[in-house]
C-alpha cells in the first residue's frame, strides 16, 4: 500500500495545476524509488541572478538529508557540470530538523523540501540552461540510493514570475547574525568549550523559542545531540558532545553554528580554538 500511495501522491505533484502565463517554469519529474526531484524557477533578481530551487518529493514517511547529514546519513551531491551560460551557483538550504532513522539521529527534511539555489549568469543578456544531476538518499527503516536528472531553461532579463513552492523554503532559509543580543530574533551570546564539549549561551525574544542546534567543522568534526537547559535569566544553555575531531586540530577552526527556532531560524559563522585533544 505504501508504493501505491507514493505513486499516487507523485503523480498529483507531476500534474499539478493548470500553469499560467504568470506561473514560473519547471522541469519535469525525474522519479527515482520512493521519491521524484525537479527543478523550478522563481523571478530573477535586479542583479540578474536567478533564482530557481531543487524540489524533492517523497513517499510520506520518508526523509532526504541535510548538508550535514547526522550519524550516517548521505548528504544530496548535485553535478551543475553541463549548464550553459552559468557563472556560479550558490546552494541555500533551509533550515532542517532532527529524526530518526534506521541508523541513528539524522538530519534534513521529512516528506518534501525545495533547496533554493541562486545562479549567476556569465552573460545576463543570453539565456541560462541549468542542468542537475543529483545523487542523494532517501530514508524509512533503511536507506535508498536515489539519482536525478533535470533541465531548465531560463530566459534573461528580469522577470516577475510566481513561485509559491519556492518562496515556501526561501523563507526557511537562516538568517545570517553575528553573536551577539538581539531583541528581535534568536541570538547567540556566548561559546565556551573545554576538550570534550562545547557549551553555547542562546536567547530567544519575547514570543520566539529554540528548538535545535547543528554544529558544523571542515574536515572530521563531529558533535553530538545537543542538551538543551532552559535557564532561570531566560537564556538556553546547550552543551554538545565532541564526538570526533580532525587528528592534530589545532589553532582556530572555522565552524558553522545554525539555531533551529522561532520567530526564524539564524546560522553564524565562528572561528573557535577548540585544539586538539590531550592523548
Amino acid at each position: 500500500m505504501k508504493t501505491v500511495t507514493a505513486l499516487t501522491l507523485l503523480a498529483a505533484l507531476a500534474l499539478g495545476s493548470p500553469a499560467s502565463a504568470q506561473d514560473a517554469a519547471v522541469s519535469p519529474w525525474s522519479k527515482a524509488a520512493y521519491s521524484s526531484m525537479r527543478l523550478i524557477a522563481g523571478a530573477t533578481a535586479p542583479s540578474g541572478k536567478q533564482r530557481i530551487g531543487v524540489e524533492i518529493a517523497m513517499t510520506p514517511g520518508f526523509k532526504t538529508y541535510w548538508r550535514s547529514p547526522g550519524d550516517a546519513g548521505v548528504p544530496p551531491v548535485f553535478d551543475w557540470s553541463g549548464s550553459e551560460n552559468v557563472g556560479g551557483l550558490d546552494v541555500r538550504w533551509p533550515t532542517p530538523e532532527r529524526f530518526e532513522d534506521g541508523a541513528g539521529s539524522g538530519i534534513g527534511y521529512v516528506g518534501e523540501v525545495v533547496i533554493p539555489v541562486s545562479v549567476q549568469p556569465v552573460d545576463p543578456t543570453r539565456p541560462v540552461t541549468v542542468v542537475l544531476k543529483l545523487d542523494y538518499a532517501v530514508c524509512d527503516k533503511i536507506c535508498v540510493p536515489a539519482k536525478g536528472e533535470a533541465r531548465l531553461w531560463l530566459k534573461p532579463g528580469v522577470t516577475s514570475v510566481s513561485s509559491p513552492r519556492l518562496e515556501q523554503f526561501e523563507a526557511l532559509i537562516p538568517h545570517q547574525v553575528k553573536p551577539g543580543a538581539a531583541s528581535d530574533r534568536l541570538a547567540i551570546l556566548d561559546v565556551t568549550h573545554s576538550e570534550a564539549a562545547l557549551r553555547l549561551t542562546l536567547k530567544a525574544p519575547e514570543g520566539g523559542a529554540i528548538h535545535d542546534l547543528f554544529v558544523e567543522g571542515a574536515g572530521m568534526w563531529s558533535f553530538g545531540r545537543p542538551m538543551l537547559a532552559a535557564q532561570p535569566d531566560g537564556t538556553v544553555v546547550a552543551k554538545l558532545k565532541i564526538v570526533e575531531r580532525p587528528k592534530g586540530a589545532s589553532g582556530p577552526a572555522p565552524f558553522i553554528v545554525t539555531v533551529r527556532g522561532k520567530p526564524q531560524s539564524v546560522e553564524a559563522r565562528l572561528e573557535l580554538d577548540i585544539g586538539s585533544a590531550k592523548p
